[in-house]
């Protein structure tokens, strides 16, 4: 499934984005709505490394959908999740849509759009 590793790659590429916010690099603009320029305030660095959690999660349930790693949920529940991470990818989507910060639009929703589109087309088998 090209899909399914297109979003394996482009989540590991957002886990690297948000270990950098982690480590404190000056791209602040570019995430949390763009509110803080340079390096995040320490609460919003520790809310980057809950969604590197997250990003490694998805990113593993995607491998699974494409057979390197083992599935852990039924066919039914995997299926709901699909659609679930389909969801999630169009929350961000729109979230990241109506930011304030057009230098956070400009990067994430393409981004998203991508991973709306990749996933939509796993949740539908293709």
């Amino acid at each position: 499934m090209i899909s399914a590793w297109i979003l394996v790659i482009t989540l590991s590429f957002v886990a690297l984005f948000q270990v950098a916010l982690v480590f404190g690099a000056p791209m602040g603009e570019y995430a949390f709505g763009g509110q803080h320029k340079g390096k995040l305030p320490a609460r919003f660095r520790f809310a980057s490394a809950v969604a590197i959690l997250i990003y490694a999660a998805i990113a593993g349930h995607y491998l699974a959908q494409i057979g390197v790693l083992p599935k852990l949920l039924p066919a039914e529940l995997n299926d709901i999740g699909n659609w679930a991470l389909v969801g999630f990818n169009v929350v961000g989507l729109i979230m990241n849509s109506i930011s304030r910060s057009k230098l956070e639009r400009q990067l994430w929703v393409p981004v998203l759009l991508l991973l709306t589109i990749c996933s939509a087309l796993v949740a539908l088998h293709i």
